[in-house]
């Protein structure tokens, strides 16, 4: 890399850097002392039941400041303008069809503010077409459009994910209808059983997205728009993967020691992280894993979690267990 003369002056300049630092700093400073922040944290922490329905509309409200919202940003874009080292200090989100940056987020809400170029939308359309898929979040989102882009959507529905999914009964999705977007349109999508997709935009898109964490289903599906089958699951909650993957971790050090405290994990409320602690469990020493394992196969509030630990059972500890289908989650 070719250093500009600009870039080359800040780098060997302590006090530059140090001048940049500080003003990201008091940036990220002000946004967090801003009325608008403190407003719908005390919001958020007054709700007795964190519904979905009471999170979004606590984020509607934010979302009606926008105003102020763009106050504080044009404040950062001079910032930039004076300073070309200077980054506002918000996480960045992308994908291949999407830029943005994070707003707001706790462990009941996120809001993103997000652009989608036409180009962008474009080069996704016209490149290879393998097989399309239909994204379903599992999570309750509303889109607030301050620039609607002339775009025009497809809305999709599909048998609600519930905290007891069961891969071979999720059915299938259905198109539902189209819909043409105007400036200051709101689409509120209920993820766990409703999904939408861009077909076509004319001009830039920018939105708001407000997130409700809470009340999520416990995975994401996935389903092929044509054959409009379920393809695929993942799962909604980030605490829960990095659960399974020290369970596993801790297996292949071999850390025995540590198997009180997986067997406490077994008390996720997520089945697939539940399953995957027993299975890790039993890898790791199978007789203590006994007990815990005739728990799940009487009591796991999951049909293919019990089923399969009674099928375990059967194949490995006595022949008199029950067996039902293996889980195929």
């Amino acid at each position: 890399m070719i250093a500009s003369a600009a870039l080359s002056a800040w780098l060997a300049d302590r006090s530059a850097q140090q001048r940049s630092l500080d003003a990201v700093d008091e940036s990220a400073r002000a946004w967090g002392r801003h009325p608008l922040m403190g407003r719908l944290d005390a919001a958020l922490q007054a709700l007795a039941e964190p519904t979905p329905e009471r999170v979004i509309a606590a984020a509607r409200r934010f979302m009606d400041r926008e105003e102020e919202i763009a106050a504080m940003l044009r404040a950062m874009m001079a910032a930039c303008a004076a300073d070309p080292f200077y980054r506002p200090p918000f996480h960045p989100l992308s994908s291949e069809i999407h830029n943005g940056i994070l707003l707001f987020h706790n462990p009941l809400l996120s809001i993103a503010l997000g652009v989608t170029g036409v180009d962008m939308l474009a080069a996704k359309k016209a490149g290879p077409r393998g097989a399309t898929s239909v994204g379903f979040t599992g999570q309750v989102s509303l889109y607030r459009y301050v620039k609607a882009g002339g775009a025009t959507v497809s809305l999709w529905e599909a048998p609600e994910i519930t905290d007891t999914f069961v891969a071979s009964e999720a059915g299938h999705c259905r198109i539902t209808g189209r819909r043409r977007l105007e400036d200051g349109d709101e689409l509120l999508i209920d993820g766990r059983r409703e999904s939408f997709i861009i077909e076509h935009a004319s001009g830039e898109m920018v939105y708001f997205q407000a997130v409700a964490q809470a009340g999520a289903a416990p995975i994401t599906a996935e389903y092929d728009s044509k054959s409009m089958a379920l393809i695929g699951a993942s799962s909604t909650d980030e605490a829960s993967s990095r659960v399974q993957m020290m369970v596993s971790l801790l297996r292949t050090m071999e850390r025995d020691d540590a198997l009180p405290l997986i067997a406490e994990a077994l008390a996720s409320p997520h089945f697939y992280t539940r399953w995957h602690i027993m299975r890790e469990l039993l890898a790791m020493d199978a007789e203590a894993a006994e007990a815990p394992l005739r728990r799940m196969a009487a009591n796991d509030p999951h049909p293919e979690v019990r089923a399969t630990a009674r099928q375990t059972l059967a194949m490995f500890f006595d022949s008199s267990a029950q067996g039902e289908v293996a889980c195929r989650a």
